[in-house]
């Protein structure tokens, strides 16, 4: 993901705060919960913050012990091994924060699943060893982290912070000072050769991460009926469950993930015919079961869209879809019309849509749900699409209605 910089402190104000918060150690661990990272370059504790964000914290302690399930992103398994064991710090830019818990290694994927932000104004980016969940956007927390080694104050509201190291702020330093690359990947790995949770006192000990509505990840059984050129794979689906199929054409070789989808709404889908286009396949059925609605659709399919343009644009935007793949839009003050072509991608929380209108420049608008029908998005307009000559970005707030 990409992260704004803010580069207002000096390397050296940067290190009297360390060295500063290296003194109050002793007291910050008396009572509370604890991570303690033993790194190829030392070790370091942060304690997490599990009254104020206690969903973030659950779904940290569960990724450490192997408490909670997560997908394997190269097979579809559910896995409970220690998640962060082994992972390397990834990303580091020098004087603003290092980060880690992509399971390739690239900075891509994290547990399988999504968790939403969780904000308290108990929770700044105002000094160095702040630990805060990283995201590709609103709603989109998972396995990946950063600790800052100076003031953020963008990341205030924009990113979920759920601890802060308490001792071996040396070692986050020294960490935050290594070579890397042009794309901030330190050219010798930084390896978290093992995370660990303890809990001291008895509120930490009481502290309890099955209650805090995570996703819940299982492998279901398939059942396969084959015809001369399709294949039906039939599950019991679930009301907001996240369906992701893994299959491959050789057990030892590469599994490739297809989504099918969350229902949002009832009845749920749970027959799906694939086409048959090689001698043999092998299937996987990864389910992330959702305590409530992730609220962005399957499909667009008699749904009617109004974007707000807030920034990049003005006026209301009113697209109709309906149930062919095509629709209508309406560009004030001018009449309606029909829409070139759309696409939409769904992932928890939010919804990628590419628009194509004849005359006007194309959108393409991430959606970010709060709710049930709205949200806000942001994206960028391109006047001679797919060319990137003249785009611009946009922002703005939208309504989602029909079903």
């Amino acid at each position: 993901m990409k992260f704004e910089l803010s580069r207002g402190r000096s390397a050296l104000a940067a290190f009297c705060a360390l060295l500063a918060l290296s003194t109050l150690a002793g007291f910050a661990q008396t009572n509370g919960i604890f991570a303690d990272f033993t790194t190829s370059m030392g070790n370091f504790t942060c304690t997490l913050d599990y009254t104020n964000a206690p969903r973030t914290s659950a779904n940290f302690i569960g990724l450490v012990t192997g408490q909670r399930a997560w997908v394997d992103p190269v097979t579809g398994r559910a896995r409970t091994n220690a998640f962060y064991d082994g992972l390397i710090f990834h990303r580091v830019i020098a004087g603003f924060m290092d980060q880690g818990g992509s399971p390739t290694g690239l900075g891509d994927g994290g547990p399988g699943y999504a968790i939403m932000d969780e904000f308290s104004p108990a929770l700044v980016f105002t000094n160095f060893g702040v630990l805060a969940m990283a995201n590709s956007g609103p709603n989109s927390d998972g396995s990946q982290f950063f600790i800052t080694v100076a003031s953020y104050t963008f990341g205030n509201s924009n990113y979920t912070i759920f601890g802060k190291v308490v001792s071996g702020s040396n070692v986050v330093w020294a960490i935050n000072q290594v070579a890397t690359d042009a794309n901030n990947k330190p050219l010798t790995n930084v390896v978290m050769q093992q995370v660990s949770i303890r809990r001291v006192g008895t509120a930490a000990q009481a502290f309890n991460i099955s209650t805090q509505a995570l996703p819940v990840v299982i492998n279901l059984p398939l059942h396969i009926a084959s015809t001369s050129n399709a294949v039906t794979l039939t599950f019991t689906n679930r009301q907001y469950a996240d369906n992701e199929l893994y299959s491959t054409t050789n057990l030892l070789g590469t599994w490739g993930p297809t989504p099918l989808g969350i229902e949002i709404t009832a009845p749920t889908t749970n027959t799906f015919p694939q086409a048959k286009a090689t001698p043999q396949c092998f299937y996987r059925l990864a389910q992330i079961q959702y305590a409530s609605s992730t609220f962005a659709p399957k499909n667009l399919y008699g749904r009617t869209l109004a974007t707000t343009f807030l920034s990049g644009g003005s006026g209301t935007v009113t697209i109709t879809f309906d149930n062919a793949g095509g629709g209508t839009f309406v560009f004030p003050p001018n009449p309606a019309a029909s829409l070139t072509s759309y696409s939409w991608s769904q992932q928890p929380y939010r919804g990628f849509v590419l628009l194509l209108f004849p005359g006007y420049p194309a959108l393409n608008l991430t959606c970010n749900f709060t709710a049930g029908g709205s949200g806000s998005f942001t994206g960028t307009a391109y006047p001679y699409y797919p060319f990137t000559v003249g785009a611009f970005g946009v922002s703005g707030t939208f309504t989602l209605s029909g079903s």
